[in-house]
């Protein structure tokens, strides 16, 4: 996907897999104030396995077009979390995650949150609130 580094003996690459992966690791690690979710808005349930299950691939998209990298993150935000501090928090951890790797920061960085989950029993009301930060 992206060089990070080339010389005489080659390049090293980073495959989106890879960032992916690590998105998900740090989103997993905010679930006091998040939730992954599918592009529908189904809540991706926390299994408490060293590996990453295959379903949260469905929360987190990043890709490459003209040397421009986007990323999408799939959310529900849980309740009393303030929707815009939890975005930026997410925009934070992203940016940790390019500049860690040496690459450029993506074009833009998209937190889609599909609901917001209730107090009572779980229950997730319905949104589609877009927010997104372009460089």
């Amino acid at each position: 996907m992206s060089v990070i580094v080339r010389n005489s003996f080659g390049a090293i690459a980073v495959n989106k897999g890879v960032i992916e992966r690590m998105i998900i690791e740090d989103m997993l690690r905010m679930n006091s104030i998040l939730m992954l979710s599918n592009k529908k808005g189904k809540p991706i349930k926390e299994k408490p396995t060293p590996i990453i299950d295959p379903d949260y691939f469905d929360a987190v998209e990043v890709s490459e077009k003209k040397d421009q990298i986007k990323v999408k993150i799939y959310i529900v935000v849980k309740n009393q979390k303030n929707i815009s501090e939890t975005a930026d928090i997410i925009f934070e951890a992203v940016e940790k995650i390019f500049d860690m790797l040496r690459l450029k920061k993506p074009s833009d960085i998209s937190v889609k949150v599909r609901g917001v989950a209730g107090e009572m029993n779980g229950v997730i009301v319905k949104r589609n609130i877009d927010i997104v930060r372009n460089y």
